[in-house]
């Protein structure tokens, strides 16, 4: 197998030092619309896509018209999840995404699904969340806030509204705020609060270094090479904890 990697940022840059490291060789890098259009695939490649959500739909076209599976990292394109279902079938190719590839993030989501099944039975719980990053962050709230705010409300029947913005006045009983901070040069932390009058529970993540999710989407490529159809990471973790 080898790496194509579509769009050359600070993740793109990671994927390309981690594949070395785990002697995946990097058979392109590319950085723009019109070299990827014109640009041909051997058999054995996968792209790993870290752009921007306005570059992200036209790429995933154009990689799976060309017949390339894809392991995507951008974020911010979820309103288009049914364009890219049929664009996946239509050209028969295999396609899995994550607003977080890192072993350890999977985990704690995994651990805020149980957690948050259990708190549904007990309404004397409040919930809350927060995530820290770096001041040169673009989006906010990150992509693996609203993925945690989502797990949260899919599985607490209270809670079916996700506010992110600033809070002026009183939080609903329904409304879940998963609220967000920049600062310096942090990497991630995610935290989960479930409190109640008596006592809180808190769940926290804490990203050291972004190699983790540079190995995860590289680890994600191996799954996918072989395999058609439209998958998340999620597929890609019950297998392995079904192994």
């Amino acid at each position: 197998m080898k790496i194509a990697i579509i769009g050359y940022g600070k993740m793109g840059q990671m994927i390309e030092l981690e594949a070395n490291k785990l002697s995946t060789p990097v058979s392109k890098i590319i950085n723009n619309y019109t070299e990827l259009s014109s640009t041909e695939f051997d058999k054995d490649e996968v792209a790993i896509e870290f752009t921007e959500p306005s570059a992200c739909l036209k790429n995933i076209e154009i990689l799976s018209s060309k017949g390339v599976k894809i392991v995507c990292g951008t974020t911010g394109w979820d309103d288009n999840i049914n364009e890219v279902k049929e664009i996946v079938k239509k050209h028969n190719t295999g396609f899995i995404y994550a607003s977080n590839f890192s072993i350890g993030v999977n985990i704690f989501w995994k651990i805020i699904e149980e957690t948050s099944s259990i708190i549904n039975k007990f309404d004397h719980y409040d919930i809350m969340g927060h995530e820290i990053h770096h001041n040169k962050k673009k989006d906010s709230p990150s992509g693996t806030a609203l993925t945690t705010a989502k797990i949260i409300t899919n599985k607490i029947d209270r809670k079916k509204q996700i506010v992110t913005n600033r809070i002026d006045g009183e939080i609903k009983p329904n409304e879940l705020h998963f609220s967000s901070s920049r600062c310096g040069s942090i990497i991630g932390k995610h935290e989960v609060i479930f409190d109640s009058p008596t006592d809180s529970i808190r769940i926290s993540h804490d990203s050291k270094d972004r190699s983790s999710y540079a190995i995860g989407a590289i680890n994600c490529a191996k799954w996918i090479k072989n395999k058609t159809g439209f998958y998340s990471i999620k597929n890609y973790m019950e297998e392995l904890l079904n192994e």
